[in-house]
């Protein structure tokens, strides 16, 4: 007997193909064009969904922001891990697909500066959230005295990642990155689950 799969709805499909299509192009040579082509749709029915590029790519920021804080709250959820491994998955939990294509992609740089331009009040929203996320875990686990309140902390740790992004050549290399600092980060707080 087969399994039934799921078939992911229309708006998932376009905006897949639109991140294959930045991905491939860049934004500023990604069409809408290309895009419909990339789901499999025309052109107007593209225009069906939404108004432009700028439009597309700000749903797309939405969309990966959504998935991040769901996966990174459920990497910080596994209680019988230690701060490093949990602190590991949470990292790649929110940088995942968006920093493989920025490192692997000779347009990461292009992508990563248009999320800033076009998408900047979703980015800082989202981010706003995600120390949320990560103070919750923090303030669950206790913190050792002197080192700061959760959300002080929660935003220091996101602050180093974004620092990572930005002197990162390879994803090998930032991924080791965040493995460091998920070790300086677990040694601070204290590696033991509580």
């Amino acid at each position: 007997m087969s399994e039934i799969v799921p078939q992911p709805d229309k708006q998932d499909l376009i905006l897949n193909a639109a991140f294959a299509a930045f991905s491939t192009y860049g934004y500023r040579r990604t069409s809408m064009d290309d895009i419909a082509k990339g789901a499999g749709i025309s052109r107007s029915a593209l225009y069906l969904h939404w108004r432009n590029k700028e439009d597309v790519f700000r749903s797309l920021a939405a969309r990966y922001f959504e998935e991040v804080l769901r996966d990174m709250a459920r990497a910080l959820a596994d209680a019988s891990q230690g701060a490093e491994a949990a602190l590991m998955a949470a990292f790649v939990a929110k940088d995942g697909k968006f920093m493989e294509a920025v490192l692997t992609t000779p347009h990461g740089s292009e992508l990563l500066d248009a999320g800033f331009a076009i998408s900047g009040d979703v980015v800082a929203m989202a981010e706003g959230r995600l120390v949320a996320v990560l103070a919750d875990w923090l303030a669950r686990r206790g913190l050792p005295d002197g080192i700061g309140k959760p959300a002080e902390v929660a935003e220091t740790i996101l602050t180093a990642l974004v620092g990572l992004k930005k002197t990162a050549k390879t994803l090998d290399s930032y991924r080791l990155g965040e493995a460091r600092l998920a070790r300086l980060f677990a040694r601070a707080i204290g590696d033991m689950p509580r």
